[in-house]
């Protein structure tokens, strides 16, 4: 399957926006602590871009290879996305591990959390109380980022499958279903299981809609529906414009006044319809941003994005000050690590996919 246009830009902008959040978190000065940048460093919003562009390729992908093949294989697919998540995920864990032995003890005290990451669960890692009993907030903040890459995998367990067994209109149905249920059940979590609060965006069940919303998506795509409703939509300048305000500029506004109230109940649910609608803008039509999204630079950016989201937490968002998580050499060396283990590691390692793409 050809490359998809703009997608390596469209992930550029996702790491940034996690990457403006982390850094300013660690510095400790009211220029960074104010509504511009609770805009510009819109963290969450980075991360459901990562899961509608995860949701929206792996559909599209599997879609080709039963359209080419005949079938879907299970096992083809897993092994991809083992070579494609595991060796960097496992090389961080690794690193942490070997500074605190070697380097720097007070790193963290926790190895059950080490565990508890390492198996994809960080997501409900509050439900083993983790989160309580943890000696050294460092050992959350080492490990914390690995919520997303849980939830992904564990959307990677049954998506599949679910592809497999049900025909396109059911397929969809569901996912239909599934995302007007899915800020009922945030709202049941926060009332009924107060304990789970603070991990609503972080569970499968409660913070997957971005990642279905990426799969209904690649499922309308080449519908009579998609060419009759969407295609209007997207080459709607005016309402593209005021999708991208109300994403990137609105929304966070209103998380940050009304919390909980908002997003909830509909602010995740509207987050999600403008990040797909604005997903198929960028790759579908062309403008100045398009063009932007595919330049040089933002398509480096893209290509490193896992590795820079891997990494950037040890360098980020350091409880424990050292030299190298301390603003701003912390930001350039973050890049520099990225970089050697995309290339070095990432891009040797994926070669090897390509004995699993029999498309």
């Amino acid at each position: 399957m050809k490359r998809i246009r703009s997608l390596d830009g469209i992930r550029a902008v996702a790491i940034i926006l996690v990457l403006i959040s982390h850094v300013s978190g660690g510095i400790h000065s009211p220029i960074t602590h104010n509504k511009f940048f609770v805009i510009l460093g819109n963290g969450n919003l980075g991360v459901n871009i990562f899961f509608a562009i995860s949701g929206y390729l792996i559909t599209k992908l599997l879609l080709f290879e039963r359209q080419k093949t005949g079938r879907i294989s299970l096992k083809d697919f897993y092994v991809r996305r083992v070579l494609r998540i595991f060796p960097v995920f496992y090389l961080y864990i690794l690193v942490v591990i070997l500074l605190k032995v070697f380097f720097i003890p007070r790193l963290f005290e926790n190895y059950t959390m080490i565990v508890v990451a390492a198996l994809y669960l960080w997501n409900y890692a509050h439900l083993f109380n983790l989160h309580i009993n943890a000696t050294n907030r460092n050992d959350l903040q080492l490990f914390g980022h690995f919520w997303s890459l849980s939830l992904e995998e564990q959307f990677y367990l049954i998506w599949p499958i679910t592809l497999i067994k049900l025909n396109s209109f059911t397929l969809k149905k569901t996912l239909v279903i599934i995302l007007l249920i899915m800020p009922v059940i945030r709202v049941a979590t926060y009332f009924f299981m107060p304990g789970s609060r603070g991990q609503i965006n972080m569970m499968l069940q409660t913070g997957s809609s971005s990642i279905f919303m990426g799969c209904l998506g690649a499922l309308i795509e080449n519908t009579d529906f998609f060419n009759k409703k969407i295609v209007g939509i997207i080459n709607n300048t005016k309402l593209i414009w005021g999708l991208a305000i109300f994403l990137f500029i609105l929304s966070p506004l209103l998380s940050l006044y009304f919390k909980g109230s908002y997003y909830v109940t509909i602010g995740n649910a509207l987050e999600t319809v403008c990040i797909i609608i604005l997903l198929f803008w960028c790759v579908y039509v062309p403008s100045k941003v398009a063009w932007f999204l595919n330049s040089k630079i933002m398509v480096e950016i893209g290509i490193l994005s896992y590795s820079l989201y891997i990494w950037q937490q040890l360098f980020l968002r350091g409880h424990v000050k050292l030299w190298f998580n301390r603003f701003p050499q912390n930001i350039f060396l973050v890049f520099i690590v990225a970089a050697i283990s995309y290339y070095l590691v990432e891009k040797p390692i994926l070669k090897l996919k390509k004995k699993f793409v029999k498309i």
